[in-house]
């Protein structure tokens, strides 16, 4: 297994944590609506990413372009604007929103580490995509 196919099972987690966050989003504003249940939290948009979230994300890539060999052509920024920062914090905050139900006091210091590496792990890994 290489690099590249340990980048691409990564992208592919990432997008299911960030669905399966989604769904629970989407299922707590139906049984708001329909059953009058408690009102979802503003937290609980997955793409509300706190800015830390990000900048985890943004090191973890440059760290992997650095180690990388990458010409940085405009293909290869895009790509790592997408797959190195934007996924990888979404993703991360998928986890909180998962973890929390959206409520960002009930944060604990592992959940936050767990979203921190899954930041992490996404920006480092985006090098091996470009």
């Amino acid at each position: 297994m290489t690099v590249e196919h340990v980048a691409v099972a990564a992208l592919a987690v990432e997008v299911v944590i960030m669905v399966l966050a989604r769904v629970s989003t989407e299922r707590r504003h139906w049984n708001h609506a329909q059953r009058g249940a408690a009102a979802p939290l503003e937290r609980d948009d997955i793409t509300r990413a706190s800015g830390v979230l990000y900048a985890i994300a943004a090191v973890a890539m440059m760290v992997g372009a650095v180690v990388t060999p990458v010409a940085l052509t405009l293909r290869a920024v895009g790509t790592f604007a997408l797959f190195g920062i934007l996924l990888p914090a979404f993703a991360a905050n998928s986890v909180l929103v998962l973890a929390t139900r959206g409520n960002p006091a009930a944060v604990t210091a592992p959940q936050r580490g767990l979203a921190f590496a899954v930041a992490a792990g996404g920006g480092a890994l985006s090098a091996a995509l470009v």
